[in-house]
């Protein structure tokens, strides 16, 4: 009986440590999903009106609670005006936030160039800078979610029939 029961359990355990994986997985997607929705945000409002950049990154509500701590930080840190430039400290504080965000190099790479819309020297190269910024992204996007299935389609049954396997070894 204990037998049976111990065993039930290193299968339930293997499903919900491969569970859990999958809600990374998808966090991970979610996360550059919001990060897109504010390029996008911010690409609209500079088409409509005059953007103050630090108020914007300051006021911005998200749902992703890092990417909205990410912006209060840049926008403090812009407002001390001890940088050259904001291109510096967008890429500075992403760099230092590159390990929470835990995405690829790729993705880090376009995230930190997107900062060149915010602050170029035209509205009219900003907007080109976060649209060229939103396609590269959307791309990535696609890749991370195309890389994402097909470790699924390899992990899942692997993990599961693993599983099994060490359960029909302690039988």
């Amino acid at each position: 009986m204990w037998k049976i029961l111990g065993l039930i359990l290193v299968v339930l355990g293997v499903a919900g440590v491969l569970y859990s994986w999958i809600g990374i997985l998808k966090e991970r997607e979610g996360c550059l999903e919001e990060f897109l929705v504010f390029l996008k945000k911010a690409l609209f409002a500079m088409k409509t009106e005059k953007v103050k950049v630090i108020d914007f990154f300051a006021k911005y509500n998200t749902k992703d609670a890092l990417l909205e701590e990410i912006l209060k930080e840049v926008a403090g840190r812009l407002s001390t005006n001890t940088y050259p430039n904001g291109q510096m400290v967008w890429e500075e504080v992403f760099r230092e936030e590159e390990q929470n965000l835990n995405f690829d190099h790729e993705v880090i790479e376009c995230i930190v160039q997107a900062g060149n819309g915010f602050f170029g020297r035209s509205r009219a190269e900003n907007i080109s800078f976060l649209e060229k910024s939103i396609k590269e992204l959307e791309q990535q996007l696609e890749k991370m979610k195309e890389k994402n299935i097909q470790e699924r389609k390899v992990w899942l049954p692997v993990g599961m029939l693993g599983a099994l396997m060490l359960v029909i070894i302690l039988l």
